[in-house]
């Protein structure tokens, strides 16, 4: 099957989370220590049998049920399949492909497919298509990124992010020499994985939230695609701000074709939340993307403000829930009611902030029993 996907990364169509050597490092560190089982739908054209699309999905067994969900779910933003070049599904014939993936599928309780966008580089996504579609709470968000490098943020941020970014620059510049690094070698990525790390864990601590980067293997998953990276050979990136001596903000990226995804961004706290680390380092990593002539700026799932900020437009994605079973109807019932239960206490602020502060302490409760 690598030839196969080798090929279609060079000729066909795909998103930086489909590239094969982002998936392989989510297979070998992610998926195989728990159990999980990683497989390919590979869809040919009837007259030639040649490959037209390859869906990268992945068993889940658990002790109540089986479900199969999209290869790297946990750790990319869009679920999209690899498509041949000359190859575009018909506007009509959803209800065929997923009829032909559901006879090559392992016997599950459910199929569930997230965070699918409408489009691919451009072209139609053919899960778009699919019948029995919802519309997902979530929204992605980019920018197209044109012109010139060193106007490009002015152009494209609002004034509050305008005025931000300009006394960012003038605390940074009073504290010592200010360095953006995109990292080369592997000294390079050893020494801003544990800094972004570390200060993603601590935010994540002071916020009360939960980080899925503590998940088993998950570190070692974003390490080993970042090593594979050097040199472009894959698509992952990490990045780093410094002042001085001092690792100030990180980023972490994938990227193919055109486009540039941000999938991780960490700050340092204390005294140089005052320089907004995160927003800096933001504005010379779009600047970079631009100088090596990228023209699209992804900036993940999320509703945050920073995004919008930067010149970023919504998008909406779709969900993908098959049951298969009685047992994964009543799986995709509850889950259903989870996300609109969870969509309820998010409109109104005060249920919201009880129930967090509730989750906070949960969360908190947990972290001090486990080190016990």
């Amino acid at each position: 099957m690598e030839p196969i996907w080798r090929g279609l990364e060079g000729e066909g169509t795909l998103s930086a989370f489909q590239r094969y050597d982002w998936l392989q490092a989510i297979d070998t560190h992610i998926l195989r220590p728990r159990g999980d089982r990683a497989f390919v739908v590979e869809v040919t054209e009837t007259v030639t049998g040649g490959c037209v699309m390859l869906l990268p999905l992945v068993l889940q067994r658990r002790r109540t049920h089986r479900r199969i969900v999209f290869l790297g779910s946990e750790v990319s933003d869009i679920s999209a399949p690899v498509l041949a070049k000359d190859f575009t599904l018909p506007d009509d014939a959803g209800p065929t492909l997923w009829h032909a993936i559901a006879s090559a599928l392992p016997p599950a309780d459910l199929v569930h497919i997230d965070q699918i966008t409408e489009t691919i580089q451009g072209r139609p996504n053919p899960l778009a298509r699919l019948p029995g579609l919802t519309l997902s709470p979530k929204k992605s968000f980019d920018v197209m990124i044109e012109g010139d490098p060193e106007s490009l943020v002015d152009r494209l941020v609002n004034n509050q992010t305008r005025r931000i970014l300009k006394t960012s620059a003038r605390r940074m510049a009073e504290r010592g020499t200010v360095r953006f690094v995109a990292a080369q070698t592997r000294e390079e990525v050893e020494t801003l994985l544990p800094v972004m790390v570390a200060q993603r864990r601590q935010r994540f601590r002071d916020l009360g939230r939960f980080d899925h980067l503590t998940g088993p293997g998950i570190e070692d998953c974003y390490r080993a695609a970042a090593l594979a990276g050097i040199g472009g050979r894959g698509p992952a990136q990490i990045f780093g701000l410094a002042v001085d001596d001092q690792w100030i903000a990180t980023t972490y990226t994938l990227i193919h074709d055109k486009t540039i995804h941000l999938t991780i961004v960490t700050m340092a706290g204390g005294d140089w939340q005052a320089c907004s680390p995160g927003m800096a380092i933001l504005a010379r990593y779009m600047r970079w993307a631009r100088e090596q002539g990228l023209t699209v700026m992804d900036f993940s799932v999320g509703d945050m403000a920073y995004k919008s900020g930067f010149g970023g437009e919504a998008r909406d994605l779709y969900t993908l829930a098959k049951p298969v079973t009685r047992k994964g109807k009543a799986i995709a019932a509850g889950a259903g009611a989870f996300v609109r239960l969870k969509q309820t206490i998010k409109s109104q602020r005060a249920l919201a902030k009880i129930a967090f502060s509730i989750l906070r302490r949960v969360r908190n409760f947990s972290a001090r029993n486990r080190i016990s």
